[in-house]
């Protein structure tokens, strides 16, 4: 019933972008809607000098002691002979990873390079005006799909990166798990910073803190909800506290990271629980890594300690 189901509204769907998109490569792609539930990259200013474009939507059950993660990536590079795309998907489960998707082509120029588009056995399902409802994956047996919901956090960085929380449902073999789902995006130009890192955290409360340091810098932004009160701190400051070779790419990684806020309202620490590592193809005897993290630990807010779980996405380059 679920493959008829999402049929008939991917059919729906591309019919609506056949006569709405104005970009031919572009159909069936998911632009973002500011008040619908996506990130509008365009909006940022940030995307003119911009030639990556990351976006990353994660699923999140953290409320059992087995946490479920499911994040996919789209990264988007302009160069002279078009728009390089890598979408990759990974499933978290019981402290296990398995990664499902890890597609790589090319499209001709656009003017919208940020949008992300399906490839392979990655499907999209889109709403009014464009907006993402569900993607998912059919291969083989396996076959899940993340439906993003309602925003209710949605917070913007000083290097044009918006992030957005929204309620979710995470499907696995037709059954259905709610929880979190962050969307996050994330421009970049060539050569801005080696290191790029962005988690998020929920502990009860609800608390839900996000960190980001985007560049590379060490120094972070940071951004939380606590029971239904918006937060924020312009400045952490986020290290490694421990790491681990890592042998395929002849790098350290972390397995341990600290924070605190210039004002001493925030700190904490997290390390893994579990990880899915990836060595990515470069020029030269060290490799770029991309990781995705199932972390555990406590964050305090105000002297208030709250043990909490989630997940990180690390990129050296």
């Amino acid at each position: 019933m679920a493959r008829v189901r999402r049929t008939i509204l991917l059919v729906a769907a591309c019919a609506l972008s056949a006569a709405c998109a104005g970009d031919g490569p572009e159909t069936g792609s998911a632009d973002a809607d500011a008040g619908a539930g996506t990130v509008d990259a365009e909006a940022t200013g940030a995307e003119p000098p911009a030639t990556s474009h990351q976006r990353s939507i994660v699923f999140l059950d953290v409320s059992d002691e087995t946490t479920m993660l499911l994040p996919w990536d789209f990264e988007n590079r302009t160069g002279t002979d078009g728009v390089q795309r890598i979408l990759r998907g990974w499933l978290g489960r019981g402290e296990q990873w398995s990664q499902f998707a890890d597609e790589r082509w090319v499209t001709p120029t656009t003017r919208t390079p940020w949008r992300i588009i399906p490839h392979g056995a990655a499907r999209m399902v889109m709403g009014l005006d464009d907006v993402l409802r569900e993607i998912y994956y059919q291969e083989g047996i396996v076959d899940l799909s993340v439906q993003p919901g309602e925003v209710f956090a949605d917070w913007s960085g000083q290097r044009g990166d918006i992030y957005r929380l929204l309620a979710g449902t995470a499907t696995l073999s037709d059954v259905e798990y709610p929880g979190v789902v962050v969307d996050a995006y994330i421009p970049r130009a060539d050569g801005s910073g080696q290191v790029s890192e962005w988690g998020l955290l929920i502990g009860e409360g609800p608390l839900y803190v996000l960190l980001a340091d985007v560049d590379g810098t060490g120094t972070s932004s940071a951004w939380g909800l606590r029971a239904g009160e918006e937060l924020s701190w312009p400045a952490v400051t986020l290290a490694w506290g421990e790491t681990r070779s890592f042998e395929r790419a002849r790098r350290d990684i972390p397995v341990l990271w600290r924070f605190r806020s210039s004002d001493g309202t925030l700190q904490g620490e997290v390390e893994s629980v579990s990880s899915h590592l990836q060595a990515v193809d470069g020029e030269g005897a060290i490799l770029p890594v991309l990781g995705v993290y199932e972390v555990a630990g406590f964050v305090t807010v105000d002297e208030a300690r709250v043990a909490v779980k989630g997940f990180l996405r690390h990129a050296q380059r």
